[in-house]
């Protein structure tokens, strides 16, 4: 108790000694919070109820796949989720109508269509879903003008449709759908949902929407009888259903059936919050560690004097450790509620740049708040525990002849765990050695991480190192100042390494992080110039038809056409992996290929062999698998499917590391229309695409540059949410610079009125300290791009296939450029500050 009231009385008289300190945890704990919350936010929203909102169960498929490894006790299972559509067999109604309790089933299925009047698109907020007229009843939609579509060629349109494009019974549309010429319809009736949907849709027949669907069943919307409970009627389609990859969905769980997208980008949230707020943690001991080491090192002369009167060595860890906790708790409050704003703020960004999507809620609960506020508690403990046992380590017999010059001499333990965390960095680093893709970027802050911990741990001996090299340069420009800061710095290496970790995190892991991305970004942007051969690209809002890529093959002057349709695909482990899967046009014998159209830089077989069951992969997915083998592969819905390896190629960046026939995956996406159709044409010839357009509503014709544009600036969109990560953290290591030093430069008033009184001026005292943040920048530097180059270097080779980073000149002259002048505003500022003082005033009082 004894100690306890010291901490707290200690912390009461020396206020500007933690400020500092209160500063970092405060962050700290904002940073926690904020991705605490996201994480929670994404974990409790739901997608909302639109379409299924009348009907009380939804069967859909069970929208992951389980993978099974080991037996006993080392059994796991990973659960791995599907991106395209697991959709029922239509033959599950009659099972599902044999459930006792249930009085209807109605199987829906959605369909992106594309709508004109007289050739003209009828432009909408969003993409028109066409359905059955019979799931009108989900919703559910009503009659206000006309009648039910009964023929192939009759549609009903939603009230909004109607009021915006002037529809009416009678009137006529293009419905471009999954045939190879869009199609007339008859507008017969108008209807309007039971309540506000914001997404346009059509009707058309059962037997129609069948047709255009081959088929295919989305959901099945399962009514129970009038006198049925639904609780146990939906016990009893569980029973039914067990052991098919389905799941039944009540309640708010039926937007998850309705809204796969949004349950994906709830995902994406959850995992994006979790990684950032792990990094951050790891971050927040770094620099935490540094300012709480700081703050003891500068109270020495107290802790020697309490050895001297007779305190042990726990009782002086005690003392810290009791110091932390309070300030860590105090740092609490204010770090929840700007965290709870700071995530606010990010959710509102994630949302604008459709990384989140709107449904997603602030979700402020008290358990991220709690697990925020004992993180940060923990986190302050652990950054403690070293400045801790170094100062419980004082003999009473040493402690105030060396209170006031803290020895320079490297503990060998530290020495040791610096030697051991630069090791472990690189052998993280040599894992690029065998690893591929996106893998890099997830595990380059953990590289970066451990070396920035090897730099703290060794600062004293990288600060006389560097000093040796630095010092005679610095005296020769200033005989005076430059002499002062060179001595100063040798004599407090540990100060200085306080001060200059913080600008080490900024260089190394913003540095490293940034130009990371920037490497796979400009790879990107070579490889899609150098893949893309097509001179032309066709592609509709909704998606273009598979029998339209041979209407393209036909066009006069047309000498190749290929239609890629983007999607997913899992190979057994924990990710799924970028896929594309291509159809080729003309007529049965034509030669296939991709010539003419793209060059992906084929190393092994041919992409000519590209037909019936087969695959190409990408050098980085290959791993010695040699062309003739088979490939074992799940589809994006689940499908598992056994392709031969018919090539390998290396142009894979923004594109995709599986390339596959449309036919394997035709009927395993969710819809199944193109995306993208490529066009080559002949020398000189000049296509009239008038015919195509008018024939095909929404149809866009881009060129070469056009196309190639259009996949960086997706590729770009990729990137955003990294250029977020290095924003916010290079944000807290800013504000861990500048608070590091004002905390370091307003602790040396004793210093600089020693100075003053022995006859330096005001201005030398100025320019000593000036100089001083030039060392101690130059050390940053040199340390943070050597962290950098040793870390990016690796994995630039494992991102693009070349040692060399991409390193844009204006975002590195930023970066150094900002390191500088974080150093010169966090010293010169406070040390104009602690120089108003009289020197004598300051030497009396030692502050």
């Amino acid at each position: 108790m004894t100690v306890l009231w010291l901490a707290l009385r200690t912390l009461r008289t020396r206020r500007s000694v933690f400020l500092g300190s209160v500063v970092a945890l405060v962050c700290t704990c904002a940073l926690i919070t904020a991705c605490g919350l996201l994480f929670q936010s994404a974990l409790t929203s739901h997608p909302p109820t639109e379409r299924y909102r009348d009907v009380p169960l939804v069967v859909a498929g069970r929208q992951s796949l389980a993978f099974t490894y080991g037996s006993g006790d080392g059994k796991n299972t990973e659960h791995v989720a599907l991106p395209e559509r697991v959709r029922p067999a239509a033959d599950l109604a009659d099972r599902l109508r044999a459930v006792p309790g249930v009085a209807g089933v109605v199987p829906d299925v959605s369909l992106p269509v594309g709508l004109a009047i007289a050739g003209t698109e009828i432009i909408t907020p969003d993409t028109v879903q066409l359905h059955g007229w019979g799931s009108a009843r989900l919703t559910p939609y009503r009659l206000t003008k006309g009648r039910a579509p009964a023929g192939p060629g009759e549609v009903v349109v939603d009230t909004d449709l109607a009021r915006g494009a002037h529809l009416a019974p009678g009137s006529r549309v293009t419905v471009a759908a999954t045939d190879r010429v869009a199609g007339g319809y008859t507008v017969v009736g108008v209807a309007a949902p039971h309540s506000a949907d914001p997404r346009p849709a059509v009707f058309v027949s059962d037997a129609e929407a069948s047709r255009l669907t081959a088929g295919l069943v989305d959901v099945f919307g399962v009514y129970p009888a009038p006198d049925a409970d639904s609780t146990a009627v939906a016990k009893a389609v569980r029973r039914a259903v067990r052991g098919l990859p389905l799941s039944v969905r009540t309640g708010d769980g039926r937007g998850t059936a309705e809204f796969l997208d949004v349950d994906s980008a709830l995902e994406n949230v959850v995992a994006l919050s979790a990684t950032f707020g792990g990094i951050s943690m790891a971050v927040a001991l770094f620099v935490l560690a540094g300012t709480l080491a700081l703050s003891v090192q500068q109270r020495r002369r107290e802790l020697a004097l309490l050895r001297a009167v007779g305190a042990t060595g726990r009782q002086i860890r005690r003392l810290v450790g009791g110091e932390t906790l309070a300030l860590s708790l105090l740092a609490c409050l204010p770090g929840l509620v700007g965290g709870a704003a700071l995530a606010w703020v990010l959710r509102a960004v994630l949302v604008d740049h459709g990384v989140a999507p709107a449904a997603m809620r602030l979700d402020v609960g008290w358990i991220p708040l709690l697990v925020a506020a004992g993180a940060t508690v923990l986190t302050a403990q652990l950054a403690v525990l070293v400045s801790g046992l170094r100062a419980g380590r004082l003999r009473p017999a040493q402690a105030l002849s060396d209170a006031s010059a803290p020895p320079a001499r490297l503990g060998f333990g530290r020495f040791l765990l610096g030697l051991l965390c630069a090791a472990g960095g690189i052998a993280v680093v040599a894992t690029t050695r065998f690893l591929t893709g996106g893998v890099l970027t997830a595990i380059a802050a953990g590289a970066v991480l451990l070396h920035l911990f090897a730099a703290g741990l060794l600062g004293p001996l990288v600060a006389r190192l560097t000093l040796a090299l630095l010092g005679p340069f610095i005296r020769g420009l200033s005989r005076t100042s430059g002499f002062l800061a060179v001595a100063n710095s040798r004599a407090h290496t540990r100060r200085v390494t306080a001060v200059f970790t913080p600008l080490v995190l900024c260089t190394a892991l913003g540095g490293t992080l940034l130009f990371l991305q920037t490497s796979r970004s400009h790879a990107s942007e070579v490889q899609g110039r150098d893949r893309v051969l097509a001179d032309q690209a066709l592609t509709t809002r909704q998606g273009l038809p598979a029998g339209f890529v041979d209407t393209v093959r036909a066009t006069p002057g047309v000498t190749a056409a290929a239609g890629l349709t983007p999607t997913t695909v899992v190979t057994g482990g924990s990710d799924g992996y970028a896929a594309q899967a291509v159809t080729f046009g003309g007529a049965p014998g034509t030669p296939g290929g991709t010539s003419g159209l793209l060059d992906l830089d084929v190393t092994a077989g041919s992409l000519a062999d590209l037909r019936g069951d087969t695959v190409a992969l990408s050098a980085d997915q290959a791993h010695g698998k040699h062309v003739g083998r088979t490939v074992r592969l799940w589809l994006g819905d689940g499908t598992r499917r056994d392709l031969r390896l018919v090539a390998v190629y290396r142009r894979n960046i923004g594109f995709g590391d599986y390339l596959l026939p449309y036919a394997v995956v035709a009927t395993h996406t969710t819809s199944p229309l193109i995306q993208t159709v490529l066009v080559d044409t002949a020398p000189g010839a000049h296509l009239d695409w008038q015919t195509l357009t008018t024939a095909y509503p929404g149809l866009h014709v881009h060129d070469h540059a056009a196309l190639t544009d259009a996949e960086q600036r997706q590729e770009d969109l990729n990137a955003w949410t990294n250029y977020l990560l290095v924003a916010l953290l290079l944000a807290f290591a800013a504000i861990a610079v500048v608070n590091t030093l004002v905390t370091a430069t307003l602790e040396r008033g004793r210093e600089f009125a020693t100075l003053r009184l022995t006859g330096a001026t005001r201005r030398q005292v100025l320019r000593m300290v000036r100089w001083e943040a030039v060392l101690i920048t130059a050390i940053a530097l040199v340390v943070g791009a050597a962290i950098t180059a040793v870390t990016l270097v690796p994995f630039s080779r494992g991102i693009s296939g070349t040692g060399t980073p991409y390193v844009p000149p204006q975002w590195a002259a930023a970066l150094l450029g900002s390191g500088l002048l974080l150093a010169m505003a966090g010293s010169l500022l406070p040390a104009r500050a602690v120089l108003r003082t009289p020197p004598v005033q300051t030497a009396g009082t030692g502050r």
